[in-house]
């Protein structure tokens, strides 16, 4: 009997739809049977359960409205994989040594629309989390890189769409949602998502039900009296599951806190903790799903007895102005509202309690979410100037690009992003192309005067003058180096640093990423050089510059090497240093560098030494050899 004699149905059903079947035993069967090639290609079913064996059900839409779809899905998502992967593998040919992805080749990437951009993005999350490709780490830092820059222009759109809605439509529970999946862009696979929010609301809703054994049907006949009375049983049933059952609560003490749980929507529904926004948000979806429509609102800031009421400065930093929500019985009058404090267990108060805020309108949406984003940025600011945490100003800069995303027409937003951009060396591709969309724009005015000292125009200057330096050093990298018989030791190695800084001498284990027969100052290293005369060599503290960057200064003609290096004794750990050779030796036991720039350079360490990528074992061809001499 012929296999061409079964009925399509048996095909489809029973023998392509095994899991054991795979795509591209699919294709390869269409390549080689031109009339198994019809019934396969014409399966849209067959094509949509391939596609969620392989892929997951993963897309926010699903082309189920439309029909014969799914092959064009399957197709392009595998095209799509192959394109992603490519980039990923070529990205530190392009970016070495600064370890940023090209913005050119994310957009050409993410080019089109839906689902291509989620497609990338779901490829990348892929990769992340596969073993083997987690094994080089230059591979790992650029996926994440990509993913978090693709990631970025997702949210950029989604925020375009949200902010252009009126007022009137927008939610405060998927504002602070977009927030936090911002914040958690990092996370790989962990990133906020949207359907598990929302899935945890209905929780909470089912829940409050329970509590409330509520009789809709009754409800909707019941007389005015009884609608009130039933409505505030709802909300007293809402804070009884909320803070009673739950335990729903502020956050203890924002400045011990991780401040991204500040605005992680998921975090909030995991630990029962959250700022005055997200207990808002929560409340109020809670509240629209059971038919109550509340609204946020401000108290006077200015009110003493408003201000005492707060137990702590970081509850006063958290909650100013105070945010309350408010119901309104809409067949009473204005003294009929109630104001719920969700930052004190959901009290429900009276509006006597309240009469300032009789005639105030409610706060938009847009107000809560900047207040919101205000507070964080100012807690981050405050945290870096009181301590010069550099990672606290990198952490700035990444809600400050937030900000722009939110209100891209903000001129005094966007060249503080470009500022910070400049300064930190980082995002420029980023930062000039909002400054470009913003200059080109309706909103534009060349002689307005603006907040910082440098209009839009100028940062757009300076931003590309900086990039055009980076470009550069990329090409830079390029050169081979070929090693002299007098140099000592190789990239990779782990040696030890002998240097003085602030009058102490260190030891401290470090890792080679480069060297020079004599010292050459770069762009990289150069800063102002202040003398130490009790050391044979001078060096220079960066910190007033806020850059990770610091440089001694050779007092002798001999080979310098670069290295980084962690020390454990500070609040700013991580360190470049250009030393002399006289300064290393070698390591018996070599011990891993947790510096973020590492992987960079290196694709993983091995026990001995760190294994440099291709473009580092290109610029240095000849240190392997001696690497592995020295180490045995």
């Amino acid at each position: 009997m012929s296999l061409l004699a079964l009925s399509n149905e048996v095909f489809i059903c029973y023998i392509f739809s095994l899991d054991t079947i795979s795509i591209s035993d699919l294709q390869s069967l269409m390549v080689s049977c031109r009339p198994l090639y019809n019934i396969i290609r014409e399966s849209d079913e067959l094509w949509r359960l391939k596609f969620i064996q392989r892929w997951g059900n993963f897309l926010s839409q699903t082309p189920n409205s439309y029909e014969n779809v799914w092959f064009e899905w399957t197709t392009m998502r595998l095209k799509k994989a192959k394109e992603v992967q490519k980039a990923v593998r070529n990205m530190s040919s392009v970016a070495y040594p600064l370890g940023q992805s090209p913005l050119i080749v994310i957009n050409k990437l993410i080019a089109g629309s839906y689902p291509i951009p989620e497609y990338v993005q779901n490829e990348l999350e892929e990769i992340i989390d596969d073993k083997k490709i987690r094994e080089n780490k230059t591979t790992l830092h650029y996926a994440r890189d990509v993913l978090v820059k693709v990631r970025m222009s997702i949210l950029d759109k989604k925020w375009r769409d949200f902010m252009a809605q009126p007022e009137s439509q927008k939610s405060l529970f998927e504002g602070v949602a977009l927030i936090s999946q911002w914040s958690t862009m990092e996370s790989g696979k962990g990133q906020t998502c949207l359907k598990d929010l929302e899935r945890s609301i209905d929780e909470i809703t089912d829940r409050v039900k329970q509590v409330l054994e509520l009789d809709v049907g009754k409800v909707s006949r019941a007389s005015t009296v009884e609608l009130k009375k039933n409505n505030l049983k709802i909300l007293d049933s809402i804070n009884q599951v909320m803070f009673n059952e739950l335990g729903f609560k502020n956050l203890l003490n924002f400045y011990t806190s991780d401040y991204n749980h500040y605005c992680n929507f998921q975090m909030a529904f995991e630990t029962k903790e959250g700022c005055p926004a997200v207990l808002c948000a929560i409340y109020l979806e809670v509240a629209r799903k059971m038919g109550i429509a509340c609204e946020a609102v401000y108290c006077d800031h200015g009110d003493r007895r408003f201000i005492e009421d707060e137990s702590s400065r970081s509850d006063r930093l958290m909650n100013r102005p105070k945010l309350l929500l408010r119901w309104k019985d809409s067949s009473g009058s204005e003294d009929d509202s109630i104001y719920i404090d969700v930052f004190r267990g959901g009290s429900l108060n009276q509006s006597s309690l309240y009469p300032s805020l009789r005639e105030q309108p409610a706060a938009s949406v847009d107000s809560v979410l900047f207040n919101m984003l205000h507070v964080l940025t100012h807690f981050l600011w405050e945290r870096y100037e009181e301590h010069g945490l550099e990672r606290m100003r990198d952490d700035l800069s990444f809600y400050v690009r937030l900000k722009c995303s939110m209100w891209p027409q903000d001129p005094n937003i966007i060249t503080c992003y470009a500022e910070h951009c400049i300064g930190l060396g980082i995002q420029l591709d980023d930062a000039i192309q909002l400054l470009q969309n913003y200059i080109q724009s309706p909103e534009y005015n060349p002689f307005m005067g603006y907040l910082f000292s440098r209009s839009p125009s100028k940062m757009l200057e300076e931003c590309i003058s900086k990039l055009n330096e980076q470009k550069a050093e990329i090409a830079a990298a390029k050169t081979v180096h070929h090693r002299p018989s007098s140099l000592k030791f190789s990239v990779g190695l782990v040696v030890i640093c002998n240097y003085k800084k602030w009058g102490r001498n260190f030891r401290k284990p470090c890792v080679i990423v480069s060297w020079n027969v004599k010292f050459q100052e770069s762009k990289e290293w150069k800063s102002n050089v202040t003398s130490d005369d009790d050391s044979d060599y001078e060096e220079v503290d960066e910190d007033e510059a806020c850059s990770r960057t610091k440089k001694v200064i050779p007092s002798q003609d001999q080979p310098h090497y670069h290295i980084l290096m962690v020390d454990s004794d500070e609040d700013n750990p991580q360190f470049q240093l250009n030393v002399p050779e006289e300064t290393l030796e070698l390591l018996p036991v070599a011990v891993p560098i947790k510096h973020d720039k590492i992987w960079f350079h290196f694709e993983r360490f091995d026990g001995r030494r760190y294994l440099p990528n291709a473009e580092k074992r290109a610029q240095f061809p000849e240190d392997e050899a001696v690497t592995l001499s020295l180490i045995g």
